[in-house]
């Protein structure tokens, strides 16, 4: 089984820019992943613990994915609590608006920047995954392994569940949880991510509350999202009637210590490999078919760095070096300027005459894969007669859709259309901006190491009904 592995991990390498010896730091730290850690891998995570480069070990877990190594995994999380609130294998199936989680009872916006977040898991050979085995491993299953307040929620529950119980598939039994008048409690299933208030009524003064309930729980959850029931010991009758063991739990929702909780701020999720991020990973991209996607398929990204490309003097270099030289020249410059998307975490969308679009996670990731295109271009220059070709450059950030175009994964929005009208405003070998990059200090720092000097001015830009701040970076010398 082994030399299996190992055989399936060559041919993922084969495909991507990995090198004997990482190839080896993956396999062995793929070895020995436990059940628990396998079953849903952070690759960037793995990544750190393998002492491999982020990006290579994202391209083996694509590739491997694509060979049927690892099972691709889209999961809904909620940026209160960090619970999934549901993990599906396709893509299509994450393009909801809202996502409503059922342990805080809220509803989350569902956006690829946050809430969806990609994981890969692996089935360790031999050995059996019992998530039921400890509260630990079973809530941290469950949970963001990027989420800040796993120990802090996982204390919480320790000192506030006041019953709970596992049930097999097809089985029924009853929980005796002692509720007290004034407080409040939440019946609630990590495995079907599934939550029932209980109400708890002073005894004789509500006609509907009562010491007995009976509850059935299904994949969609609990039959009764709220449930009242007199002060007291209280009898709870389970029915599980999912095709899977659960564990429920009767919690106490004690607002003073999860406020406490809360207070340190919005959780700051660890790095984790989000939906946005896959998308714009040139190896998914080529690995996966995006034409067997939903044809209605939209999916919102709150934040996306756009690059758009174009040769200037191309026209005018086939008539001067031959239709041969000139095709060489410009195949070149695709080849470098994917090469240069492909390193800085970004992908290739389309290309259009001799003009690229590529997306990109991040702003410091698009301006330094724009500063790699610049510095390859004037390698393909040096020594030659084509000096006068050069590359234009526009770049912005901000929100945007993810469409199926029929054949591809494409993006839609004016933050599209300013990309666009903004590398029209750059010439030869001019690296143009707008202040939604310019504004993060990451930015104007790398192209100024990197020997860019910019200015700011203000352009009027098709289609855009202000005008825009424009910041326009040349080479110093």
């Amino acid at each position: 089984m082994t030399q299996s592995i190992f055989a399936t991990l060559e041919a993922a390498a084969a495909r991507s820019a990995c090198d004997r010896v990482e190839l080896d730091r993956f396999a062995q730290h793929l070895l020995a992943l436990s059940p628990y850690r396998a079953a849903r891998i952070n690759p960037f995570e793995f990544a750190d613990g393998a002492g491999i480069g982020s990006e290579t070990a994202l391209d083996l877990f694509v590739h491997g994915a694509k060979l049927g190594l690892f099972d691709l995994e889209w999961g809904m999380i909620c940026s209160l609590c960090g619970g999934i609130t549901h993990s599906v294998a396709e893509l299509d199936r994450v393009a909801e608006d809202t996502l409503h989680c059922s342990l805080c009872d809220k509803d989350v916006e569902s956006v690829l920047d946050d809430t969806v977040e990609v994981s890969f898991a692996y089935a360790v050979s031999g050995a059996s995954l019992d998530l039921h085995s400890d509260f630990t491993t079973y809530q941290h299953y469950y949970t963001s392994s990027s989420y800040p307040f796993r120990e802090e929620w996982r204390q919480y529950h320790e000192r506030y569940t006041v019953a709970e119980i596992k049930l097999e598939a097809g089985q029924v039994a009853t929980m005796s949880p002692s509720l007290e008048r004034g407080k409040e409690y939440r019946l609630i299933c990590l495995d079907t991510h599934s939550g029932a208030d209980l109400l708890v009524a002073d005894n004789g003064k509500s006609a509907v509350a009562a010491k007995t309930v009976e509850l059935s729980l299904s994949n969609a959850g609990f039959s009764q999202d709220e449930v009242q029931l007199c002060a007291g010991d209280a009898v709870l009758t389970l029915a599980n009637q999912t095709d899977q063991a659960v564990w429920c739990r009767v919690l106490e929702l004690n607002m003073k210590d999860i406020d406490k909780i809360m207070a340190k701020g919005p959780p700051q999720f660890s790095r984790r490999l989000t939906g946005k991020h896959l998308l714009n990973n040139q190896a998914f991209r080529d690995s996966f078919a995006m034409h067997e996607l939903a044809p209605d398929l939209k999916l919102k990204l709150r934040s996306l760095t756009l690059i758009f490309t174009d040769l200037k003097g191309s026209t005018a270099l086939y008539d001067r070096e031959g239709d041969l030289a000139a095709y060489r020249l410009v195949q070149d410059h695709f080849s470098a300027l994917k090469q240069a998307v492909r390193t800085h975490s970004g992908a290739v969308i389309k290309t259009m005459g001799d003009a690229v679009m590529a997306a990109f996670p991040s702003g410091r990731d698009g301006t330094a894969a724009a500063i790699a295109m610049m510095v390859a271009m004037r390698g393909l220059a040096d020594g030659r007669r084509s000096n006068d070709v050069g590359l234009k450059v526009g770049l912005h950030a901000g929100p945007a859709l993810a469409i199926n175009a029929g054949q591809s994964l494409d993006y839609f929005g004016q933050t599209v259309n300013i990309a666009a009208r903004v590398q029209g405003l750059a010439d030869a070998g001019e690296i143009c901006l707008t202040s939604a990059l310019n504004d993060n200090d990451e930015v104007p720092a790398l192209l100024s190491q990197s020997g860019f000097i910019g200015r700011p001015e203000l352009a009027r830009l098709k289609g855009v009904s202000t005008e825009e701040q424009i910041f326009r970076y040349r080479p110093a010398t």
